[in-house]
């Protein structure tokens, strides 16, 4: 069987985005009814899920039918107890399978023994667990790249709301040499309703700059929900997230690429073309312009060419140029701010930064009338933007 896969809708340019899908489940020329009569075959989430809420359905059936349980139905219960009973699928990144494929037989072993507790998704950081932690384990940590942010939901089986007691903490694994791991944190502070977030940013400590090696250690989080009738009280769940992290000493500035994503749209934000025009009966851009989703390839293809790349996420102030060999523009849409343009001319000129430009098409007529009908709501949907934003790119390299 195929499972269907979908790659994450990123909450970019911090972190690869939180992990969806939560499961998969049968989507692949999945056998129905069909209006006009007879069966007829469909793929896609528009026939998984179905089968996901199917056994949601059982499964709550289950529960309400148990004392013990019914008091304990919620949506986020039933959501942990589904995703720890899958199966992960071997050679998938986490951003195509969730926790794995759904596996209800297991689920409704799980749910016999099911406690109110606090869990995490994913469960782990871990850059040895490669492809699953895809694409955090494709490249090594190391002292003064651009930080790591892993953006994870916190799922609150004991009520519908809760607060996390106190800030996340890092306790390191002294004997891995886990104090030369640098954490620092971001949550939301209440969870509502049933979920909320945490950012784990992790960077490598100067004293680290010439280890080689696996460092351990976990962050300890604490969430507290109220009472919420006279038969459950108020409740307290303590998690430990494992964290392991691959270091190396700091690579040679030849080697250290600089990829540009300020500029570029990163999860587009209304109805975008495709930079390939020429497909037709997919117009649409869902992913957005990053090294993990359009520009995976040359992603990969530089990874196995030697070279380590690093995400810019904030404007050219932010970055240090006598630290990289090569800042990457790949197909950028938005402007320059005149502060950006002088440094820049600054770092090529002064600090031996060497510029890489990529950009596709540009045709300001053709933007303004691009254009689709949409099935859905019965009208014409006009495309915002398209291409790269070639006035902006020649303004940034007039100096030359």
């Amino acid at each position: 069987k195929q499972w269907y896969q979908r790659r994450v809708r990123g909450e970019l340019p911090e972190g690869s985005g939180r992990v969806k899908p939560d499961i998969v489940t049968y989507g692949t020329a999945i056998r129905g009814s069909n209006i006009k009569g007879s069966c007829r075959y469909l793929t896609g989430t528009s026939v998984s899920s179905p089968v996901v809420t199917g056994a949601v359905s059982l499964l709550t059936e289950i529960m309400k039918k148990n004392e013990r349980l019914s008091r304990l139905l919620s949506p986020a219960s039933i959501k942990q107890v589904l995703m720890a009973s899958a199966d992960r699928l071997p050679g998938v990144s986490m951003y195509e399978q969730g926790s794995g494929k759904m596996n209800l037989p297991r689920a409704y072993e799980l749910l016999q023994g099911y406690v109110p507790q606090i869990t995490i998704s994913p469960s782990k950081i871990d850059w040895t667990d490669c492809p699953y932690m895809w694409p955090i384990c494709s490249q090594p940590l190391y002292h003064s790249s651009m930080p790591v942010t892993v953006n994870m939901t916190v799922i609150n089986g004991m009520g519908v709301s809760g607060t996390i007691t106190s800030p996340p903490t890092w306790h390191p694994n002294t004997h891995t040499s886990g104090n030369i791991l640098l954490l620092s944190f971001s949550y939301s502070a209440t969870l509502w309703p049933w979920t909320g977030y945490l950012a784990i940013t992790l960077s490598v400590d100067k004293s680290g700059a010439g280890f080689a090696g696996t460092v351990e250690g976990y962050v300890l989080l604490t969430v507290q929900s109220p009472a919420t009738s006279e038969d459950i009280s108020e409740q307290t769940s303590t998690l430990h997230i494992p964290v392991k992290v691959n270091i190396i000493p700091t690579p040679p500035r030849n080697r250290r690429i600089l990829w540009d994503h300020f500029h570029s749209i990163g999860y587009p934000v209304g109805p975008f073309p495709r930079d390939n025009l020429k497909l037709q009966t997919s117009p649409l851009d869902w992913n957005g312009d990053h090294i993990h989703t359009n520009f995976n390839g040359i992603y990969k293809h530089l990874r196995g060419k030697g070279y380590f790349v690093e995400i810019l996420s904030t404007h050219f102030g932010c970055f240090d140029a006598k630290k990289y060999g090569y800042l990457f523009l790949v197909d950028p849409e938005d402007a320059f701010f005149e502060s950006e343009i002088k440094k820049l001319s600054a770092d090529m000129t002064e600090q031996g930064l060497n510029l890489v430009v990529l950009a596709d098409w540009y045709n300001g007529p053709l933007i303004k009338h691009i254009k689709f009908y949409d099935e859905n709501t019965k009208q014409w949907v006009v495309l915002q933007g398209g291409g790269a934003n070639v006035p902006a790119l020649n303004k940034l390299l007039a100096p030359w």
